[in-house]
């Protein structure tokens, strides 16, 4: 094993939060660098992405992923460099190239190379962990699937200005259809409209969000893409157009409780409008998420997706960044830096 310049750190689960997640629910602890097996690869942890689930996981009631054990390592998607290779296996990634895989939130991990993608310099390595990872793909994937957009119909999107949303208004756009958007605030409403290219976005914070929603959508509300659940989809219920498609790709608000009375009541209005509901989850469907992901490096490469994202500088600052991501502080995904590149030039960003 070659001689590495600091010690393995990890940031594991302490204890369990009752509502946001905070710094006190989490623990710094340092970690052995293990020797490599197997044509092991030893991989350099460059920036980690957040995501809502790891807030869901965090709670310890049934949902559809395994809660996180106390102790165990916070797991995300991440962006690294191969440092060590153990072999000479034909699979066995160079020292230097940069990849992504689920390492979550660790300076080092000891991997094999086939739990791992090749992220490669045709892209900058932040959309690796953008619009060609969770975020865009999930937009991609279940539109392509299920949600049948049709030119001159109205999509609506909760959370548009997320992680998910933001692509899910654009390739809604590229579909021909008129979408509106919903966001929380007037500088994410206005971002939706003006960066994303929604036709309209409603502010769900405003006192008249009924009214305001109900004025956006004349004719109602053919394909609903919904992330969040609770209220504010159950006021886009009030207004689906006849027969109308409901997507559920996450439900935010309820996805982190335990009451199940903060999921959707308003299901009378599905059925007098004769709506049809589809459910989709990623892990599902791993042979059309590789193809999503190929579509929509073609879209990144004709210029016509674009990626917003945060950077949050430090290591340390990964359980601060997900309060502050989970609290609705940020307009698109959140990336936390854990360290540059071995050979970045001066000024690039990975």
């Amino acid at each position: 094993m070659q001689t590495l310049p600091e010690p393995n750190q990890r940031i594991v689960l302490k204890s369990r939060p009752t509502d946001l997640p905070t710094p006190e629910n989490f623990e710094i602890e340092e970690h052995g660098h293990p020797d490599l097996i197997d044509d092991q690869v030893r991989v350099r942890v460059l920036m980690a992405a957040l995501s809502p689930w790891q807030g869901q996981r965090l709670k310890d009631f049934k949902n559809y992923t395994k809660p996180f054990a106390i102790g165990e390592l916070i797991d995300c998607d991440v962006l690294g460099e191969v440092i060590e290779n153990s072999g000479d296996d034909a699979n066995s990634l160079a020292i230097g190239t940069r990849v992504t895989g689920r390492l979550g939130w660790q300076k080092y991990a000891a991997v094999s190379p086939k739990e791992l993608l090749p992220a490669t310099g045709d892209f900058a390595g932040r959309l690796w962990l953008t619009a060609l990872s969770s975020p865009g793909l999930t937009a991609y994937c279940a539109l392509d699937m299920f949600a049948k957009p049709m030119p001159g119909q109205t999509m609506v999107v909760t959370s548009a200005a997320g992680s998910v949303g933001s692509y899910a208004v654009q390739i809604g756009r590229l579909a021909g259809m008129r979408v509106v958007g919903i966001a929380g605030g007037a500088t994410k409403c206005a971002h939706v409209v003006k960066q994303l290219g929604a036709d309209e976005c409603v502010d769900h914070t405003s006192r008249s969000f009924e009214r305001d929603l109900a004025f956006a959508l004349p004719d109602g509300c053919h394909l609903f893409f919904d992330t969040v659940g609770g209220k504010i989809a159950d006021t886009v219920f009030d207004n689906l157009a006849k027969y109308a498609r409901v997507l559920i790709v996450g439900r935010t608000v309820s996805n982190n409780s335990d009451r199940p009375d903060r999921d959707y009541v308003n299901m009378r209005q599905l059925w007098a409008r004769e709506a049809s509901i589809q459910c989709f989850s990623r892990y599902s469907y791993p042979r059309e998420w590789a193809t999503s992901r190929e579509r929509m490096k073609d879209l990144c490469k004709r210029g016509l997706i674009k990626s917003f994202d945060n950077i949050v500088d430090g290591f340390a600052q990964s359980p601060q960044a997900l309060h502050d991501m989970l609290a609705g502080k940020f307009t698109g995904k959140v990336l936390v830096r854990y360290a540059d590149p071995m050979h970045q030039k001066a000024g690039q960003t990975p």
